[in-house]
Protein backbone atom coordinates (compact mmCIF):
# COMPACT_ATOMS: atom_id res chain seq x y z
CA UNK A 1 0.00 0.00 0.00
CA UNK A 2 1.36 3.43 -0.92
CA UNK A 3 2.63 5.42 2.07
CA UNK A 4 0.43 8.43 1.35
CA UNK A 5 -2.67 6.31 1.90
CA UNK A 6 -1.70 5.87 5.51
CA UNK A 7 -1.82 9.60 6.16
CA UNK A 8 -5.40 10.05 5.00
CA UNK A 9 -8.03 10.92 7.57
CA UNK A 10 -11.58 9.70 7.01
CA UNK A 11 -14.18 12.39 7.62
CA UNK A 12 -17.59 11.11 8.68
CA UNK A 13 -20.26 13.80 8.56
CA UNK A 14 -23.39 13.91 10.69
CA UNK A 15 -25.86 16.46 11.97
CA UNK A 16 -26.72 16.70 15.66
CA UNK A 17 -29.84 18.61 16.72
CA UNK A 18 -30.35 18.68 20.50
CA UNK A 19 -29.90 14.88 20.58
CA UNK A 20 -27.12 12.31 20.90
CA UNK A 21 -25.03 11.92 17.76
CA UNK A 22 -26.48 9.50 15.23
CA UNK A 23 -24.57 7.04 13.11
CA UNK A 24 -22.47 8.77 10.48
CA UNK A 25 -22.78 8.12 6.74
CA UNK A 26 -20.13 5.99 5.07
CA UNK A 27 -16.86 7.95 5.32
CA UNK A 28 -14.68 9.02 2.43
CA UNK A 29 -10.91 9.48 2.30
CA UNK A 30 -9.49 12.98 2.49
CA UNK A 31 -6.25 14.45 3.88
CA UNK A 32 -6.24 15.81 7.43
CA UNK A 33 -6.62 18.13 9.30
CA UNK A 34 -10.32 17.71 8.76
CA UNK A 35 -12.71 20.37 7.51
CA UNK A 36 -16.30 19.43 8.26
CA UNK A 37 -19.30 20.29 6.09
CA UNK A 38 -23.02 19.79 6.60
CA UNK A 39 -24.28 16.63 4.88
CA UNK A 40 -27.07 16.85 2.36
CA UNK A 41 -29.18 14.19 4.09
CA UNK A 42 -29.82 15.04 7.74
CA UNK A 43 -31.23 12.49 10.17
CA UNK A 44 -34.92 12.76 10.95
CA UNK A 45 -35.77 14.88 14.02
CA UNK A 46 -36.27 13.01 17.28
CA UNK A 47 -37.28 13.97 20.79
CA UNK A 48 -34.66 16.20 22.44
CA UNK A 49 -32.31 14.28 24.71
CA UNK A 50 -31.37 15.34 28.21
CA UNK A 51 -27.66 15.81 28.91
CA UNK A 52 -25.90 13.90 31.68
CA UNK A 53 -23.48 16.79 32.10
CA UNK A 54 -23.56 20.51 31.39
CA UNK A 55 -20.16 21.97 30.50
CA UNK A 56 -19.53 25.69 30.97
CA UNK A 57 -16.58 27.39 29.31
CA UNK A 58 -15.59 30.59 31.11
CA UNK A 59 -13.08 33.39 30.84
CA UNK A 60 -9.42 33.55 29.88
CA UNK A 61 -7.29 32.49 32.86
CA UNK A 62 -4.04 34.17 31.84
CA UNK A 63 -2.35 30.77 31.55
CA UNK A 64 -1.08 29.31 28.28
CA UNK A 65 -1.76 25.81 27.00
CA UNK A 66 1.69 24.27 26.66
CA UNK A 67 2.80 22.67 23.37
CA UNK A 68 3.43 19.24 24.93
CA UNK A 69 3.91 17.72 21.49
CA UNK A 70 7.26 15.96 21.63
CA UNK A 71 8.11 12.32 20.91
CA UNK A 72 11.08 10.00 21.27
CA UNK A 73 12.76 8.68 18.09
CA UNK A 74 12.23 9.44 14.42
CA UNK A 75 11.38 10.65 11.93
CA UNK A 76 13.84 8.43 10.05
CA UNK A 77 12.65 4.80 9.73
CA UNK A 78 13.12 2.70 12.87
CA UNK A 79 14.15 -0.95 12.97
CA UNK A 80 15.88 -3.15 10.43
CA UNK A 81 13.13 -3.63 7.84
CA UNK A 82 13.93 -1.53 4.72
CA UNK A 83 10.19 -1.13 4.14
CA UNK A 84 9.66 0.72 7.42
CA UNK A 85 8.31 4.21 6.84
CA UNK A 86 9.95 7.59 7.11
CA UNK A 87 7.61 9.55 9.36
CA UNK A 88 8.61 13.12 8.52
CA UNK A 89 5.34 13.99 6.83
CA UNK A 90 3.30 12.05 9.39
CA UNK A 91 4.95 13.88 12.30
CA UNK A 92 4.35 17.22 10.61
CA UNK A 93 0.69 16.40 10.01
CA UNK A 94 -0.11 15.51 13.61
CA UNK A 95 1.85 18.44 15.05
CA UNK A 96 5.06 16.95 16.48
CA UNK A 97 7.46 19.77 17.33
CA UNK A 98 10.20 18.18 19.45
CA UNK A 99 12.14 14.89 19.13
CA UNK A 100 14.10 13.42 22.04
CA UNK A 101 17.21 11.63 20.82
CA UNK A 102 16.77 8.48 22.89
CA UNK A 103 16.55 4.80 21.95
CA UNK A 104 17.72 5.00 18.38
CA UNK A 105 19.65 1.92 19.62
CA UNK A 106 23.00 3.24 18.47
CA UNK A 107 22.85 6.62 16.74
CA UNK A 108 23.08 9.62 19.08
CA UNK A 109 24.32 7.40 21.94
CA UNK A 110 27.51 8.47 23.68
CA UNK A 111 28.64 4.83 23.51
CA UNK A 112 28.62 5.16 19.71
CA UNK A 113 29.67 8.77 19.22
CA UNK A 114 32.52 8.55 21.76
CA UNK A 115 33.11 4.80 22.11
CA UNK A 116 36.58 4.71 23.73
CA UNK A 117 36.49 6.76 26.93
CA UNK A 118 40.29 6.56 27.25
CA UNK A 119 40.87 8.60 24.08
CA UNK A 120 41.49 12.34 24.00
CA UNK A 121 38.12 14.15 23.97
CA UNK A 122 39.71 17.08 22.10
CA UNK A 123 40.75 14.88 19.18
CA UNK A 124 38.10 14.65 16.44
CA UNK A 125 39.44 11.17 15.59
CA UNK A 126 38.04 9.98 18.94
CA UNK A 127 34.48 10.34 17.61
CA UNK A 128 32.21 8.57 15.15
CA UNK A 129 29.30 10.83 14.17
CA UNK A 130 28.28 9.10 10.94
CA UNK A 131 25.11 7.30 12.03
CA UNK A 132 24.22 10.01 14.53
CA UNK A 133 24.51 12.79 11.96
CA UNK A 134 22.08 10.99 9.66
CA UNK A 135 19.44 10.84 12.41
CA UNK A 136 20.07 14.47 13.37
CA UNK A 137 19.80 15.56 9.74
CA UNK A 138 16.39 13.89 9.44
CA UNK A 139 15.19 15.71 12.57
CA UNK A 140 16.25 19.18 11.50
CA UNK A 141 15.28 18.70 7.84
CA UNK A 142 11.76 17.91 9.03
CA UNK A 143 11.57 21.16 10.96
CA UNK A 144 11.63 19.50 14.40
CA UNK A 145 13.64 20.70 17.38
CA UNK A 146 16.03 18.10 18.81
CA UNK A 147 15.91 17.39 22.54
CA UNK A 148 19.40 16.05 23.16
CA UNK A 149 19.66 13.15 25.58
CA UNK A 150 23.33 12.69 26.47
CA UNK A 151 23.56 9.03 27.36
CA UNK A 152 22.86 5.63 25.85
CA UNK A 153 19.95 3.55 24.58
CA UNK A 154 18.38 0.51 26.20
CA UNK A 155 20.57 -1.90 24.26
CA UNK A 156 24.01 -0.47 24.95
CA UNK A 157 24.00 1.64 28.15
CA UNK A 158 27.56 1.95 29.40
CA UNK A 159 28.37 4.37 32.22
CA UNK A 160 31.96 5.62 32.62
CA UNK A 161 34.00 2.92 34.33
CA UNK A 162 36.14 5.12 36.62
CA UNK A 163 36.93 8.77 37.44
CA UNK A 164 39.32 9.09 34.49
CA UNK A 165 36.65 7.86 32.04
CA UNK A 166 34.11 10.12 33.71
CA UNK A 167 36.30 13.16 33.25
CA UNK A 168 36.78 12.31 29.57
CA UNK A 169 33.04 11.65 29.16
CA UNK A 170 32.25 15.09 30.56
CA UNK A 171 34.66 16.78 28.16
CA UNK A 172 33.31 14.68 25.29
CA UNK A 173 29.76 15.76 26.17
CA UNK A 174 30.76 19.37 25.62
CA UNK A 175 32.32 18.49 22.27
CA UNK A 176 29.18 16.61 21.18
CA UNK A 177 27.07 19.68 21.95
CA UNK A 178 29.55 21.85 20.02
CA UNK A 179 29.21 19.46 17.07
CA UNK A 180 25.42 19.72 16.99
CA UNK A 181 24.95 23.31 18.17
CA UNK A 182 27.97 25.21 16.82
CA UNK A 183 28.97 23.23 13.73
CA UNK A 184 32.24 21.91 15.12
CA UNK A 185 33.94 19.17 13.07
CA UNK A 186 31.65 19.58 10.08
CA UNK A 187 28.60 19.42 12.34
CA UNK A 188 25.36 21.36 12.66
CA UNK A 189 24.36 24.82 13.89
CA UNK A 190 21.05 23.79 15.42
CA UNK A 191 19.64 26.19 18.06
CA UNK A 192 18.22 23.47 20.31
CA UNK A 193 17.41 24.38 23.90
CA UNK A 194 17.56 21.24 26.05
CA UNK A 195 20.18 18.72 27.14
CA UNK A 196 19.16 15.86 29.42
CA UNK A 197 22.02 14.08 31.15
CA UNK A 198 21.55 10.29 30.94
CA UNK A 199 18.32 8.29 31.08
CA UNK A 200 16.84 6.39 34.02
CA UNK A 201 19.98 6.10 36.16
CA UNK A 202 17.69 4.61 38.82
CA UNK A 203 17.14 1.65 36.45
CA UNK A 204 19.71 -1.16 36.45
CA UNK A 205 19.33 -1.50 32.67
CA UNK A 206 20.80 1.99 32.23
CA UNK A 207 23.00 2.18 35.34
CA UNK A 208 24.05 -1.41 36.06
CA UNK A 209 25.86 -2.63 39.14
CA UNK A 210 28.48 -2.17 40.45
CA UNK A 211 27.89 1.48 39.51
CA UNK A 212 26.37 3.46 42.36
CA UNK A 213 23.90 6.32 42.58
CA UNK A 214 26.72 8.56 43.80
CA UNK A 215 28.63 7.93 40.56
CA UNK A 216 25.64 9.22 38.61
CA UNK A 217 25.30 12.25 40.87
CA UNK A 218 28.96 13.06 40.18
CA UNK A 219 28.52 12.56 36.44
CA UNK A 220 25.45 14.78 36.41
CA UNK A 221 27.02 17.61 38.42
CA UNK A 222 30.29 17.66 36.48
CA UNK A 223 28.56 17.51 33.09
CA UNK A 224 25.97 20.15 33.98
CA UNK A 225 28.65 22.57 35.16
CA UNK A 226 30.77 22.00 32.06
CA UNK A 227 27.83 22.50 29.70
CA UNK A 228 26.64 25.65 31.43
CA UNK A 229 30.14 27.11 31.33
CA UNK A 230 30.42 26.42 27.60
CA UNK A 231 26.80 27.26 26.70
CA UNK A 232 25.27 29.62 29.29
CA UNK A 233 21.93 29.77 27.47
CA UNK A 234 21.50 25.99 27.32
CA UNK A 235 18.87 24.44 29.59
CA UNK A 236 20.37 21.44 31.35
CA UNK A 237 18.65 18.83 33.49
CA UNK A 238 17.79 15.21 34.14
CA UNK A 239 17.81 12.50 35.23
CA UNK A 240 14.80 10.90 33.46
CA UNK A 241 13.61 9.05 36.56
CA UNK A 242 11.54 5.88 36.38
CA UNK A 243 8.14 5.97 38.04
CA UNK A 244 9.61 4.45 41.20
CA UNK A 245 10.73 8.02 41.84
CA UNK A 246 7.26 8.77 43.19
CA UNK A 247 5.75 5.31 43.76
CA UNK A 248 8.37 3.45 45.82
CA UNK A 249 10.33 4.32 48.98
CA UNK A 250 13.67 3.47 47.35
CA UNK A 251 12.80 5.67 44.37
CA UNK A 252 11.82 8.58 46.60
CA UNK A 253 15.09 8.25 48.49
CA UNK A 254 17.05 8.18 45.22
CA UNK A 255 15.34 11.41 44.11
CA UNK A 256 15.87 13.11 47.47
CA UNK A 257 19.55 12.16 47.56
CA UNK A 258 20.01 13.43 44.00
CA UNK A 259 18.41 16.80 44.72
CA UNK A 260 20.40 17.20 47.94
CA UNK A 261 23.65 16.42 46.09
CA UNK A 262 22.83 18.92 43.35
CA UNK A 263 22.04 21.60 45.92
CA UNK A 264 25.09 20.95 48.09
CA UNK A 265 27.40 20.96 45.06
CA UNK A 266 25.71 23.98 43.45
CA UNK A 267 25.21 22.10 40.19
CA UNK A 268 22.92 23.59 37.53
CA UNK A 269 19.45 22.07 37.32
CA UNK A 270 17.10 23.86 34.93
CA UNK A 271 14.59 21.00 34.76
CA UNK A 272 13.79 17.73 36.47
CA UNK A 273 12.76 14.98 34.03
CA UNK A 274 10.70 11.94 34.91
CA UNK A 275 8.88 9.03 33.23
CA UNK A 276 5.52 7.38 33.73
CA UNK A 277 3.84 4.33 32.16
CA UNK A 278 0.34 3.87 33.54
CA UNK A 279 -3.27 3.20 32.63
CA UNK A 280 -4.59 5.61 35.26
CA UNK A 281 -4.54 9.29 34.24
CA UNK A 282 -4.71 10.32 37.90
CA UNK A 283 -1.16 9.02 38.35
CA UNK A 284 0.14 11.87 36.20
CA UNK A 285 -1.52 14.23 38.67
CA UNK A 286 0.00 12.42 41.65
CA UNK A 287 3.47 12.28 40.08
CA UNK A 288 3.56 15.93 39.04
CA UNK A 289 2.40 17.10 42.46
CA UNK A 290 4.93 14.89 44.23
CA UNK A 291 7.89 16.02 42.14
CA UNK A 292 6.83 19.65 42.41
CA UNK A 293 6.59 19.40 46.19
CA UNK A 294 10.03 17.74 46.44
CA UNK A 295 11.60 20.42 44.27
CA UNK A 296 9.96 23.25 46.18
CA UNK A 297 10.89 21.79 49.58
CA UNK A 298 14.57 21.93 48.66
CA UNK A 299 14.47 25.42 47.18
CA UNK A 300 14.17 24.47 43.50
CA UNK A 301 11.04 26.54 42.87
CA UNK A 302 12.36 27.78 39.50
CA UNK A 303 13.13 24.27 38.22
CA UNK A 304 10.58 23.13 35.63
CA UNK A 305 9.33 19.59 35.03
CA UNK A 306 9.82 17.57 31.85
CA UNK A 307 8.09 14.23 31.24
CA UNK A 308 10.48 12.67 28.74
CA UNK A 309 8.84 9.24 28.49
CA UNK A 310 5.19 8.33 28.99
CA UNK A 311 2.68 5.85 27.67
CA UNK A 312 0.20 3.22 28.79
CA UNK A 313 1.47 0.06 30.50
CA UNK A 314 1.06 -3.50 29.23
CA UNK A 315 3.73 -5.06 31.43
CA UNK A 316 1.35 -7.52 33.10
CA UNK A 317 -0.50 -8.39 29.88
CA UNK A 318 0.11 -10.71 26.96
CA UNK A 319 1.76 -8.89 24.08
CA UNK A 320 -1.06 -9.34 21.60
CA UNK A 321 -3.91 -9.72 24.04
CA UNK A 322 -7.06 -7.73 23.34
CA UNK A 323 -6.30 -5.46 26.30
CA UNK A 324 -2.73 -4.77 25.12
CA UNK A 325 -3.97 -3.84 21.68
CA UNK A 326 -6.70 -1.64 23.16
CA UNK A 327 -4.12 0.22 25.22
CA UNK A 328 -1.50 0.61 22.50
CA UNK A 329 -3.52 0.81 19.27
CA UNK A 330 -7.13 1.51 20.23
CA UNK A 331 -9.48 4.15 21.51
CA UNK A 332 -8.90 3.08 25.11
CA UNK A 333 -5.23 4.05 25.00
CA UNK A 334 -5.99 7.25 23.10
CA UNK A 335 -8.52 8.32 25.73
CA UNK A 336 -6.29 7.45 28.71
CA UNK A 337 -3.32 9.27 27.21
CA UNK A 338 -5.37 12.32 26.26
CA UNK A 339 -6.54 12.50 29.87
CA UNK A 340 -2.89 12.21 30.94
CA UNK A 341 -1.95 15.03 28.54
CA UNK A 342 -4.64 17.20 30.12
CA UNK A 343 -3.37 16.23 33.59
CA UNK A 344 0.13 17.41 32.66
CA UNK A 345 -1.31 20.72 31.41
CA UNK A 346 -3.11 21.09 34.74
CA UNK A 347 -0.04 20.34 36.86
CA UNK A 348 2.83 22.42 35.58
CA UNK A 349 4.63 20.15 33.12
CA UNK A 350 6.65 22.36 30.76
CA UNK A 351 7.85 19.80 28.19
CA UNK A 352 6.79 16.29 27.23
CA UNK A 353 8.22 13.75 24.81
CA UNK A 354 5.93 10.76 24.32
CA UNK A 355 7.56 7.33 24.16
CA UNK A 356 7.61 6.81 21.27
CA UNK A 357 6.96 7.93 17.71
CA UNK A 358 7.64 4.81 15.67
CA UNK A 359 7.43 1.05 16.01
CA UNK A 360 10.50 -0.82 14.75
CA UNK A 361 8.66 -3.89 13.46
CA UNK A 362 5.21 -4.74 12.08
CA UNK A 363 5.33 -7.96 14.12
CA UNK A 364 5.20 -5.87 17.32
CA UNK A 365 2.08 -3.79 16.76
CA UNK A 366 1.60 -3.49 20.52
CA UNK A 367 4.96 -1.70 20.82
CA UNK A 368 5.20 1.84 22.19
CA UNK A 369 4.93 3.72 18.88
CA UNK A 370 2.06 6.01 17.94
CA UNK A 371 2.69 4.91 14.35
CA UNK A 372 3.03 1.36 13.10
CA UNK A 373 6.35 0.53 11.45
CA UNK A 374 4.74 0.93 8.01
CA UNK A 375 3.69 4.50 8.82
CA UNK A 376 0.01 3.94 9.52
CA UNK A 377 -1.20 6.01 12.48
CA UNK A 378 -2.53 4.32 15.58
CA UNK A 379 -5.44 6.00 17.33
CA UNK A 380 -3.06 7.69 19.76
CA UNK A 381 -1.49 9.47 16.78
CA UNK A 382 -4.95 10.65 15.75
CA UNK A 383 -5.57 11.91 19.29
CA UNK A 384 -2.15 13.62 19.19
CA UNK A 385 -3.36 15.59 16.17
CA UNK A 386 -6.29 16.86 18.27
CA UNK A 387 -3.89 17.95 21.01
CA UNK A 388 -2.01 19.98 18.41
CA UNK A 389 -5.21 21.65 17.26
CA UNK A 390 -6.02 22.61 20.85
CA UNK A 391 -2.50 24.04 21.23
CA UNK A 392 -3.38 26.35 18.32
CA UNK A 393 -5.91 27.88 20.79
CA UNK A 394 -3.30 28.67 23.48
CA UNK A 395 -5.20 31.16 25.67
CA UNK A 396 -6.46 28.88 28.40
CA UNK A 397 -10.10 29.21 29.46
CA UNK A 398 -11.85 28.00 32.59
CA UNK A 399 -14.02 24.95 32.07
CA UNK A 400 -16.34 23.24 34.52
CA UNK A 401 -19.01 20.53 34.52
CA UNK A 402 -22.17 19.96 36.50
CA UNK A 403 -22.60 17.42 37.95
CA UNK A 404 -19.09 16.07 38.53
CA UNK A 405 -18.00 13.81 35.73
CA UNK A 406 -15.31 11.30 34.79
CA UNK A 407 -14.62 13.31 31.63
CA UNK A 408 -11.30 15.13 31.35
CA UNK A 409 -11.59 18.59 29.76
CA UNK A 410 -9.34 21.43 28.62
CA UNK A 411 -10.41 24.59 26.77
CA UNK A 412 -8.54 27.33 24.94
CA UNK A 413 -9.04 30.30 22.66
CA UNK A 414 -7.06 31.76 19.77
CA UNK A 415 -6.50 35.41 18.85
CA UNK A 416 -9.52 35.34 16.52
CA UNK A 417 -11.78 34.44 19.45
CA UNK A 418 -12.39 30.85 18.32
CA UNK A 419 -12.76 28.40 21.21
CA UNK A 420 -11.64 24.77 21.30
CA UNK A 421 -12.63 22.18 23.91
CA UNK A 422 -10.75 18.89 24.24
CA UNK A 423 -12.64 16.09 26.01
CA UNK A 424 -11.42 12.60 26.92
CA UNK A 425 -13.64 9.81 28.19
CA UNK A 426 -11.31 7.05 29.45
CA UNK A 427 -14.22 5.07 30.92
CA UNK A 428 -16.36 2.52 29.06
CA UNK A 429 -19.57 4.46 29.74
CA UNK A 430 -20.96 6.93 27.13
CA UNK A 431 -21.80 10.42 28.39
CA UNK A 432 -24.22 12.96 26.92
CA UNK A 433 -23.12 16.54 27.46
CA UNK A 434 -24.23 20.04 26.57
CA UNK A 435 -21.91 23.03 26.22
CA UNK A 436 -23.78 25.93 27.77
CA UNK A 437 -24.25 29.17 25.90
CA UNK A 438 -23.16 28.06 22.42
CA UNK A 439 -26.55 27.19 20.94
CA UNK A 440 -26.39 29.95 18.32
CA UNK A 441 -22.73 29.45 17.41
CA UNK A 442 -21.35 27.13 14.77
CA UNK A 443 -19.56 24.15 16.25
CA UNK A 444 -17.54 21.40 14.64
CA UNK A 445 -16.54 18.14 16.25
CA UNK A 446 -13.52 15.90 15.65
CA UNK A 447 -13.55 12.43 17.20
CA UNK A 448 -11.12 9.57 17.79
CA UNK A 449 -12.59 6.23 18.87
CA UNK A 450 -12.75 2.57 17.99
CA UNK A 451 -15.55 3.41 15.55
CA UNK A 452 -12.97 4.37 12.91
CA UNK A 453 -9.29 4.03 12.17
CA UNK A 454 -9.25 7.71 11.19
CA UNK A 455 -10.37 10.98 12.71
CA UNK A 456 -14.10 11.48 12.28
CA UNK A 457 -15.43 14.99 11.67
CA UNK A 458 -19.02 15.85 12.53
CA UNK A 459 -20.82 19.14 12.08
CA UNK A 460 -22.67 20.00 15.28
CA UNK A 461 -25.85 22.01 14.86
CA UNK A 462 -27.47 21.24 18.19
CA UNK A 463 -26.87 21.28 21.90
CA UNK A 464 -26.54 17.72 23.25
CA UNK A 465 -23.62 15.57 22.14
CA UNK A 466 -22.71 12.04 23.12
CA UNK A 467 -19.12 11.04 23.72
CA UNK A 468 -18.77 7.29 23.65
CA UNK A 469 -16.71 5.26 26.06
CA UNK A 470 -12.94 5.31 25.41
CA UNK A 471 -13.31 8.24 23.04
CA UNK A 472 -11.61 11.61 22.47
CA UNK A 473 -13.38 14.65 21.04
CA UNK A 474 -12.35 18.17 20.06
CA UNK A 475 -15.21 20.68 19.84
CA UNK A 476 -14.39 23.91 18.00
CA UNK A 477 -16.76 26.80 18.62
CA UNK A 478 -16.84 29.82 16.32
CA UNK A 479 -17.24 33.39 17.61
Amino acid sequence: MHKSCFYAVILALALVSCQPMTAAPRPTDTPYPATATVPTNSPAPTEPARPDVTITIGNVTGATIQPLLGVNVGPAPAGQDPHNADLTQAYQQIGVNLIRTHDFYGPLDMAVMYPDRTRDPDDPQSYDFRASDAMWQAIVDGGFEPYLRLGDSWNNARPPANPHERANWVRAAVQVVRHYRQGQWNGFATPFRYVEIWNEPDNLQFWPRPHTALEYFQLYAETARALKQAFPDLLVGGPGLTQTGFLAPEGKKWLHDFLVYVKQNEAPLDFLSWHLYSNDPHQWVQAARFYRSELDALGFQAVTMHVTEWNTSIRQLGDKSAESLALRTGGKGAAILTAAWIAMQDNGVAVSTFYRGSDPDMDAVEFYGIFYANGKPKRIALAFSLWAQLVAHPQRLTVSAVPDTALWMLAGQNDAGETALLIANPTAVPVRYMVAGVESRRCTLLQVSDASEQVQALDVAGCVIEIGGETVQLVTIGR
